[in-house]
């Protein structure tokens, strides 16, 4: 039972992350008929993604499984290429857990079960059957491209009037798709709105191990002239279905911060 709690726990700490908003509706939109070659887009989408040196806010969302559903509270600080902390409550102050994400490993205390538990990425990529590492979760929370694009090769096509940005070409997504044998391989895909080259969503899709993870991004401000969503959805979709609702709010950037994180010695380690 504790270690079906912190599976749960896990998944929302680690998935509690840009969408432009559309402007006014008098501004008379261009209509797009191609789109960019990808290297284009790529150069663009480095160009406005949001960069920070560190942030920190407060969250609130809503997880909801097939078996549970809740709202929680917390605090999210985030040290550049470095540290994410967070802390998750169920409401009246009461900390349910806490969770330090570095370079190298996750830590999480649970403080209802009175349990600590780490891990490296290696471990969780294995668990989770997708490659995970410290620079794809931070990517999530803010709303950047979570796939290394400079690493392999990248189609560009438009619908909907998006631009969409695909690990793989057209002709070999139809290919996968009519295939009943589907291949063991992660297919990356971003949208992006074509008039300020912000995401709209991102995900990754295996379809031979029929699973996939979207996140969905809206509400925009801008900090600093960048713009960052204060509104997050991500849906897993593998033997079941989880869908985690996230909102930012009081975000302060590129201020000193600190991340306690103390493990009490009556908690029982799990491994």
């Amino acid at each position: 039972m504790k270690a079906l709690c912190m599976n749960k726990m896990l998944i929302v700490l680690f998935f509690v992350t840009l969408l432009w908003s559309c402007g006014s509706a008098k501004v008379t939109k261009p209509l797009y008929t191609k789109a960019p070659k990808a290297e284009a887009i790529i150069e663009d989408l480095n160009t406005e993604s949001f960069d920070f040196v560190s942030m920190s806010a407060k969250i609130s969302g809503k997880y909801t499984g097939e078996d549970q559903s809740f709202s929680f509270k917390g605090n999210i600080k985030i040290q550049k290429d470095s540290i994410i902390w967070l802390t998750i409550s169920p409401g009246l102050g009461l900390e349910l857990g806490r969770v330090l994400i570095g370079e190298d490993s996750v830590h999480f205390i649970n403080r209802f079960d009175k349990t600590y538990f780490r891990s490296s990425y290696d471990d969780l990529t294995t668990r989770i059957k997708s490659p995970l590492n410290y620079a794809r979760i931070q990517a999530l929370l803010i709303g950047n491209v979570m796939s290394d694009l400079g690493l392999k090769k990248y189609y560009s096509t438009i619908e909907d009037q998006k631009f969409v940005l695909r690990s793989i070409s057209p002709k070999q997504l139809k290919k996968i798709e009519r295939s009943r044998r589907k291949p063991k391989q992660e297919v990356f895909s971003t949208t992006v709105n074509p008039e300020k080259y912000k995401i709209i969503s991102q995900e990754f899709t295996n379809y031979g191990l029929n699973q996939s993870l979207k996140i969905n991004y809206q509400d925009f401000e801008s900090y600093n002239k960048k713009w960052l969503a204060e509104s997050v959805e991500l849906i897993l979709e593998t033997s079941q279905s989880i869908t985690l609702s996230l909102s930012y709010s009081k975000i302060n950037l590129n201020k000193g911060l600190k991340f306690p994180f103390s493990i009490p010695s009556s908690y029982e380690i799990i491994h």
